[in-house]
C-alpha cells in the first residue's frame, strides 16, 4: 500500500520480475511486511493520519501468481476517509471533531497470468484480477463493509538500465447501506532504474477516479528497492499528493523474503 490512489504498480513490477527469478531458481514463496504512514486534510479543517501495516503471502506456480493480504488498520481523522490499502474512499465533510479507530483491515486474494506469447521484444504483460473480502469493521469506518473487485492490466519493456511501465485497474465497488459508489479506473505510469546489480530505484505518476463526488486522486510517488540477500529485499517509499482526494504526503517501508 502506498497512498490512496496508488496501485502498487512498482510493486507489480518487482513482483513480475521476482516471480521470473523465482521459477528459475525454485523458490516459488515469498513473504512481504510493511509499514505505512499517509497525513492529509482532503478538504477537510481536520487532517487525517493513517497507519496501514500488511502482510502478504504469494506463491508463483509457472506464469500464474496468487496473493493474499490481510493488514492492521488505524485512521486518526474527522471520518472523511473510509478504509486505507491503496483502496480508501473519501467522503466530502467539513468537521474539526477527530477520533481514532484502529482494527483489522480488508482482505485481498488475487491471481495473475504473465502473458508469454506476446513477443517480448515489444513488451511484457500481466493480467490479473483482484477481490476484497470485507474482513475491516465498517461501523469504525474502516471499509465499506461491501466486496469490491478489480481486473488490472500490467505492462512494462526493459530498455537497458530503465523499465518504463504503466498499471490500468477497473474497480468494481460493493455499494454499503450509506449509498452507491461509482466504479473507477486508475492509471500508474512510470519508470524503473537499475541502479546497481542490487539496488533500484523508480517513480511514477499515479491517478484514480474518486467513486464518490470528492476529488480524484492523483499522486508523485518514488521509491528505493535494495536486495539485502538472494532471499531478503528492503523497498523504501515516499509519496506527495497533488490533490483534495489525496493525502498530502506519505511514506513507508517494505521488507520481501522469499525461502
Amino acid at each position: 500500500m502506498h497512498a490512496l490512489c496508488k496501485q502498487t504498480s512498482i510493486v507489480t513490477l518487482l513482483l513480475l520480475a521476482s516471480a521470473t527469478a523465482a521459477a528459475a531458481d525454485e523458490r516459488p514463496w515469498k513473504y512481504t511486511a510493511g509499514i505505512d504512514y499517509s497525513t492529509g486534510d482532503y478538504g477537510d479543517p481536520a487532517d487525517t493520519d493513517i497507519f496501514f501495516l500488511p502482510v502478504s503471502v504469494a506463491y508463483t506456480d509457472g506464469n500464474w501468481t496468487y496473493k493474499a493480504t490481510a493488514s492492521l488498520l488505524e485512521i486518526d481523522g474527522p471520518g472523511t476517509v473510509v478504509g486505507g490499502g491503496g483502496d480508501g474512499i473519501v467522503v466530502p465533510g467539513n468537521s474539526t471533531q477527530t477520533k481514532t479507530e484502529d482494527g483489522l483491515g480488508d482482505t485481498w486474494l488475487s491471481a495473475s497470468y504473465f502473458v508469454e506469447e506476446l513477443p517480448t521484444d515489444a513488451f511484457y504483460l500481466s493480467l490479473g484480477g483482484k477481490i476484497k473480502l470485507p474482513t475491516a469493521d465498517e461501523d469504525k469506518g474502516l471499509g465499506t463493509g461491501e466486496t469490491d473487485y478489480a481486473l488490472v492490466a500490467d505492462l512494462f519493456k526493459p530498455m537497458g538500465r530503465y523499465t518504463p511501465f504503466a498499471t490500468l485497474a477497473y474497480k468494481i465497488k460493493g455499494d454499503p447501506p450509506q449509498g452507491n459508489l461509482d466504479n473507477v479506473f486508475a492509471l500508474s505510469v512510470g519508470s524503473d532504474y537499475r541502479w546497481t546489480d542490487d539496488a533500484n530505484l523508480g517513480a511514477s505518476v499515479d491517478y484514480q477516479q474518486s467513486a464518490t463526488n470528492s476529488d480524484d486522486q492523483l499522486e508523485l510517488f518514488a521509491y528505493l528497492n535494495q536486495r539485502l540477500s538472494p532471499q531478503t529485499s528492503l523497498m523504501v517509499y515516499g509519496y506527495l499528493g497533488l490533490t483534495d482526494g489525496s493525502p498530502d504526503l506519505g511514506t513507508g517501508i517494505q521488507i520481501s523474503y522469499r525461502p
